[in-house]
């Protein structure tokens, strides 16, 4: 493709990059709730928009024929089971309309090829099914597609490692290394269906005990209450790094420094709590799970980086710590929070707050 024309689409892209960092992240939310009622066990699920340097790097090897081929929004599931992707499959039909001219289910012919190079995961190309599109929230998305991969975490070394390594291979070499590849694809493959003979086999073990009437009633003792704002608030004062590490990941994505006083913090927190409460994350365990998985790979300040790029007129948001992680809530639970009233909730309210709005 001449450089021109190059340019042409990267300009067109750049001016609405905002639309799918936002798409981006709405989808991946999506996919993430869709997942999680299912009751899939995932080890990641991650979502972005093509960077722009990388997309004009694509479009320099391409012919114009092939612009339909190039995909501007990625969503991966990283699983930890290849018989979970089948369930993700289910999911995935169901929920999207699906272009099957550019997916790669699970039972293709080029997946069950017993000849067939490497360890490919599975791929769909989707969009949103009419039913969704025609929501208000999801309008403006109706037009676009999305990438989905469904990958095992062993796939998923595959897919890191192997560019690197065929980028050294030379000319005299390709043909044993070739070979190499074909034998180290068959071995992770079987790898990945012996981990998951090994964990039917211990669930089959399991069901043969019963659990004696000691062990039910020290499970029933065991059980998490919903937290009460105390308990929150001590979880914060004996994790006093939390509070320093959110407060400086919202300046390092761009939001202003900003030191509140006792009583906006105090009311920050109070939103925060009832973020928290509506967004289904009520127990001091989910909590602790929501807090590691956004300092997972820097998901919660790639996310606040995000948001701050959005708008670009945020010179009078004022983000605290207790801000920044209801700003990471709000994003990242918006599909079981957007049906709910978030003006009684006080939500709104909590938002406009943070983005100064009087």
């Amino acid at each position: 493709m001449n450089k021109r024309r190059i340019d042409e689409i990267g300009i067109r892209y750049v001016e609405s990059l905002k639309l799918y960092e936002e798409y981006a992240a709405r989808i991946r939310n999506l996919i993430q709730d869709l997942v999680e009622v299912e009751g899939v066990e995932f080890y990641a699920i991650e979502g972005w928009a093509e960077p722009p340097a990388e997309l004009l790097h694509i479009l320099s090897t391409l012919e114009e024929k092939d612009l339909a081929g190039v995909d501007l929004v990625t969503i991966r599931v990283l699983l930890r089971f290849p018989a979970d992707v089948l369930r993700i499959e289910e999911l995935v039909k169901s929920e999207f309309d699906i272009d099957s001219s550019r997916s790669l289910p699970s039972d293709s012919g080029t997946l069950k090829d017993p000849k067939r190079f490497g360890y490919p995961a599975v791929v769909y190309i989707l969009s949103l099914s009419r039913s969704r599109s025609t929501l208000k929230e999801w309008a403006k998305y109706k037009d676009l597609n999305f990438r989905l991969e469904i990958r095992t975490m062993l796939q998923e070394v595959w897919a890191t490692i192997l560019p690197k390594v065929t980028q050294t291979v030379g000319k005299n070499s390709e043909e044993e290394f070739t070979r190499e590849l074909f034998l180290l694809g068959a071995m992770l493959e079987k790898a990945d269906k012996g981990f998951l003979t090994l964990r039917n086999e211990i669930k089959e073990e399991a069901l043969l005990v019963p659990p004696s009437p000691s062990a039910k009633k020290v499970e029933q003792v065991n059980a998490e209450t919903l937290f009460t704002d105390e308990e929150l608030y001590t979880l914060f004062r004996d994790n006093n790094s939390l509070l320093v590490h959110w407060n400086n990941a919202a300046v390092n994505a761009g939001f202003p420094e900003f030191t509140p006083d006792a009583d906006y913090l105090r009311e920050s927190f109070k939103n925060l709590c009832s973020i928290f409460r509506a967004s289904g994350i009520d127990t001091i365990s989910e909590v602790k799970i929501f807090l590691d998985d956004m300092d997972s790979e820097d998901k919660g300040f790639r996310q606040l980086k995000t948001l701050h790029d959005t708008f670009r007129d945020n010179s009078k948001w004022r983000v605290d710590p207790f801000s920044a992680l209801f700003l990471l809530v709000l994003n990242f639970k918006w599909d079981r929070l957007k049906d709910k009233d978030l003006t009684a909730l006080g939500i709104k309210r909590g938002s406009d707050r943070i983005s100064g709005i009087d």
